[in-house]
């Protein structure tokens, strides 16, 4: 019973759990919304209140997130630039954007734009706003192309990183690039990802993007699609943002036009021409939009008198103004509007020529789908006038475009892409519909069982202890033979580190036979001398006896004299065994760990050669041309003798070892050499032990400083040695020991000591 009720606990923490983070991730999702929907005017409200350069400057780059071109933005440059923020470059940049802009300097102000945002990038900054803004830039150049690969570029990096908020400016981007190509099906696939992702940080440009997405399927004759799109945003904003309602209504004019439906269009663009204007400069160009689609409509009421007045203003507006065939506020048919103007009037000269005047500008502007409009509209005026000819031409021409475009592809004018979610939304409302079947029969299975259950109460009560006890039992089960397979594998830990223990001894162990036969091998020699002299004087005493026996002065102040120099020389050499004593006692004397002034060179030096005797005691034979490069203005370093020390007679035997390997195969002119050199490089000081060994496999080479690993046979090397000098330097004196080899020519290991550590 006790594990049942912490079982039952335990779900309880989880459930709290998923709950609490749930609540989190709810609250961060709302921060963003608050973030992103922000009004600018309450923003100069709190900002008009702020006095502080940290906290203007807080409020400034939050209204330069979502209107790049605000006038705030040259003092969020100089408040940045004056508190040494890091994005003070990017709002210098952002502030000479605009500047030029309002220039007229558009290749400039579109340069200063981008690498704004690049700075932002690099800070990790999200700017959907200023990515949203290059577009109208690039329109203004008229460069589609430059503008493709710009955002297919930018999209690529942002996926990688997943910056949802730049991706969605990215989307929208691309969409109007596919728009002036006319491919209707690929811009609303683009500007359907665009909404998708908006959605989840930035409800107002989501619905700007349902905006979007039915004026577009309204340009592309889907009236169906585009009137729920129209009225979602119209729904979401009655009272929003006045400048979306005026494209709002202009489309949906447009709709109602190719609808026939004329008073409904004339009610709309005078809705749209109500609304007043949000800022002085763009007051001009809006209204000429306006009135451009009111002449159109009184046209289709034959309402042709009220026409001229409202085209002269716009033509005024857009004189002034020099304003574009197309811009993303919707296309500007003013020629065309006139022509149709003309035609009704029955002037067919100027109709012809306004014609024309429309079908060049939207060939400039590479605005694709009036191209294509406006060729079918001069081959129906000139059909109409008895010129078959030119009619021919207009319409051969109109055919080629129109293929191009592949309208084929979409003849339902529904995007791929939205038919692709529909599928999905579909699948998944089947998946639900499963669930929910599977739902209600599971719920009436527990009816019966719970029907059944009141006709056997008892039955089951009993039955219910009998399973509660059964799993008690079990679990007792579990949890001892968990405890047992607990136990067991503590044990093999434990016994696993005994042995890796023991191989690291037998590893030390090895280095101090090693190190045991070189010292002997080394003190053997003056003992030798010792020997040999002490025999040499034993004779001359025995003679030097003789002598004085005999009364032979002469005799015995030679032998005297030759006793004397024996003396001298077993003194000397005794000597100098007691000076290698000396020397291994002082490395050996240091506590474990204790860090002494060392000099690198003699110890270098000590060890080479009682690794070389070392291997001399094993092998009478062998011999080797040892090198030795031991720099001359070497520094005093702080290390554990004893340690290095070992790590540098395992480099020398290792050493020994390869050459000697070699030198077995019988290679003539083959001569074995062991070198070592110190110096100073790269703030380091250096050791570096070289030999002309068999060298070691590249393929091996990553392996050698992992414990255990050895390309030796077996008895011959634990596979401990290079990974414990590995560990000794590398932890244990913050240095670094590299290899760097060439196999059949030999290799070179690397000691790396840092400078710091000299005294």
């Amino acid at each position: 019973m006790p594990i049942f009720t912490l079982r039952c606990l335990t779900r309880l923490l989880l459930l709290l759990t998923l709950l609490l983070g749930s609540g989190s991730a709810m609250a961060q999702s709302a921060a963003r919304y608050r973030y992103w929907d922000a009004n600018v005017d309450s923003l100069r409200r709190v900002l008009a209140g702020q006095h502080t350069d940290t906290a203007r400057l807080r409020t400034l780059m939050h209204m330069a997130d979502l209107v790049p071109t605000s006038r705030e933005t040259e003092e969020a440059a100089v408040l940045s630039a004056r508190l040494h923020r890091p994005e003070q470059r990017a709002y210098r940049l952002l502030w000479a954007s605009i500047r030029l802009g309002k220039a007229m300097s558009i290749g400039p102000s579109l340069d200063s734009l981008q690498a704004a945002i690049v700075v932002f990038d690099q800070l990790g900054r999200p700017v959907p706003y200023a990515l949203s803004d290059v577009r109208v830039l690039y329109n203004a150049l008229n460069q589609q192309e430059a503008r493709f690969k710009y955002y297919t570029t930018k999209l690529a990096c942002y996926q990688k990183r997943g910056a949802v908020e730049n991706m969605a400016a990215c989307y929208h981007g691309l969409g109007g690039y596919y728009v002036y190509r006319a491919d209707y099906n690929e811009a609303i696939g683009y500007y359907l990802r665009s909404a998708e992702l908006y959605r989840t940080f930035n409800l107002k440009n989501y619905y700007n993007e349902e905006l979007v997405l039915g004026s577009y399927y309204a340009a592309w004759g889907n009236d169906a699609k585009a009137l729920p799109y129209l009225k979602e945003y119209l729904a979401a904003f009655a009272k929003g943002d006045e400048s979306n309602k005026m494209y709002l209504y202009r489309n949906l004019t447009r709709l109602y036009l190719r609808q026939q439906r004329y008073p409904a269009a004339l009610q709309a663009i005078e809705q749209a021409l109500a609304i007043p204007p949000v800022d002085t400069v763009s007051a001009a160009a809006e209204k000429a939009y306006g009135l451009v689609l009111k002449g159109e409509t009184l046209l289709a009421l034959h309402r042709n008198a009220e026409v001229p007045p409202l085209l002269q203003t716009a033509q005024h507006s857009a004189d002034s103004l020099q304003m574009p065939i197309t811009t993303t506020a919707g296309d500007f048919e003013l020629d065309a509007t006139w022509a149709r103007y003309y035609a009704a009037r029955g002037d067919a000269g100027r109709a012809e020529t306004a014609w024309h005047a429309a079908y060049r500008k939207a060939r400039e502007s590479r605005v694709t789908p009036l191209r294509l409009k406006y060729l079918r509209e001069l081959a129906l005026f000139y059909q109409g006038h008895g010129q078959p000819a030119q009619a021919a031409q207009y319409a051969l021409a109109a055919v080629g475009l129109a293929d191009t475009l592949k309208a084929a592809e979409g003849s339902l004018h529904v995007a791929r892409y939205e038919i692709e979610q529909a599928g999905r939304a579909q699948q998944a409302r089947i998946t639900q519909l499963g669930q929910a079947q599977q739902q209600d029969a599971a719920r009436a299975r527990r009816q019966r069982w719970v029907l059944g259950a009141v006709l056997v109460v008892l039955a089951l009560i009993g039955g219910l202890v009998f399973v509660l006890w059964r799993g008690n039992r079990q679990q007792q089960r579990a949890y001892a033979l968990l405890q047992g397979q607990r136990d067991q594998t503590a044990q093999a830990l434990t016994n696993l580190r005994a042995t890796q223990t023991q191989l690291i001894q037998s590893e030390k162990m090895a280095s101090l036979g090693e190190l045991t036969a070189g010292i002997a091998h080394e003190i053997q020699n003056p003992l030798n001398f010792v020997n040999n002299f002490s025999e040499v004087s034993s004779e001359l005493v025995t003679e030097l006896q003789e002598a004085l026996a005999a009364n032979d002065s002469a005799e015995v102040a030679a032998l005297a004299g030759d006793l004397a120099q024996n003396l001298g020389k077993i003194g000397h050499h005794g000597r100098r065994a007691a000076s290698i004593v000396k020397g291994m006692l002082e490395h050996s004397q240091t506590r474990a760990g204790e860090r002494r002034p060392t000099d690198l060179n003699q110890l270098t030096d000590e060890y080479l050669r009682l690794a070389y005797q070392g291997l001399r005691a094993k092998d009478k034979t062998f011999n080797a041309e040892l090198t030795t490069d031991f720099g001359a203005a070497l520094p005093l370093v702080e290390v554990v003798g004893t340690d290095v020390g070992r790590v540098l007679l395992n480099l020398f035997t290792n050493a020994f070892y390869a050459v000697r390997q070699r030198q077995q195969l019988g290679e003539p002119g083959y001569q074995p050499q062991v070198g070592v050199r110190t110096l100073v490089l790269n703030q380091q000081v250096q050791i570096q032990v070289t030999d002309n060994g068999m060298g070691i496999p590249a393929a091996v080479q990553p392996k050698i400083f992992q414990p255990f690993f050895t390309t030796k046979p077996t008895g011959e090397g634990t596979g401990l040695g290079l990974s414990l000098s590995h560990d000794i330097i590398a932890q244990g004196h913050s240095g670094s020991l590299t290899v760097e080899s060439q196999e059949g020519e030999g290799t070179t290991f690397c000691i790396g000591l840092p400078v710091n550590a000299t005294v």
